[in-house]
């Protein structure tokens, strides 16, 4: 069940690289499918570990949804110590 816990932590990760404001070769619909597919993988690992499809799902979109502003606000603030160390 951890193993699928993790992956949805990289779902949220592939999703916000999937975003208009991040730039590289996961941008559009490359980051939106492997976050799709890894989210899949991280339904089916939750559910392998016990839990129902619809708890297993719930779950891995919870931790999805968590550490996608987590994740943001990380990188935000990396870019804003990278933009004050250009000036």
């Amino acid at each position: 069940m951890w193993i699928g816990i993790l992956l949805a932590a990289v779902c949220g990760g592939l999703f916000l690289c999937a975003t208009p404001r991040v730039e590289g070769p996961l941008q559009g619909w490359r980051g939106t499918v492997l976050g799709l597919m890894v989210l899949l993988l991280a339904v089916w690992q939750t559910q392998a570990g016990g839990l129902g499809l619809a708890t297993s799902t719930a779950l891995v979109l919870g931790v999805a949804m968590l550490v996608l502003p987590c994740l943001s606000w990380w990188q935000a603030a990396r870019r804003r110590t990278a933009k004050a160390a250009a000036r």
